[in-house]
């Protein structure tokens, strides 16, 4: 794929994630895919039917106002990466931690692997730690 497809994907996909659809995010994933989340926290899910289930429907569950938005979208003809926030406020429980119901803006970076057109693996890192902080729990 080219440069300009690659960075359309991405914030295609970021549309798809805002509508919390998950069946929607079948036109950006293949089946296969590997989703390499921060260690300790998720770590590595195999699958677009597991990354949906693990990861993004507990998501948003935990943050029904969830929105994505990337700052920085780089690419080349493999590859793409971006870094960005999401906001939301914390409903539901994430991290095993119960609602606060503050509001949380959470910042990251991703990587992803492009293969014939989808995205193959993603490697996400992500401030859990702030996120934490602004729950209000203590690290002192």
């Amino acid at each position: 794929m080219n440069v300009e497809y690659n960075k359309k994907l991405v914030e295609d996909m970021y549309v798809a994630l805002n509508t919390q659809n998950l069946d929607a995010l079948d036109k950006y994933w293949h089946q296969d895919m590997i989703w390499h989340g921060p260690p300790d926290f998720y770590g590595d899910i195999f699958g677009l039917n597991n990354f949906k289930e693990k990861v993004m429907k507990p998501f948003y569950a935990a943050f029904p106002d969830y929105f994505v938005k990337n700052d920085i979208v780089c690419a080349d003809e493999k590859w793409v990466s971006a870094t960005g926030f999401l906001t939301g406020t914390h409903e539901g429980t994430y991290l095993d931690i119960k609602p606060t119901r503050k509001k949380i803006k959470m910042q990251f970076s991703d990587f992803w692997l492009v293969k014939d057109g989808k995205f193959s693996e993603n490697f996400v890192m992500v401030d859990n730690y702030s996120v934490l902080k602004q729950m209000g729990l203590s690290f002192s």
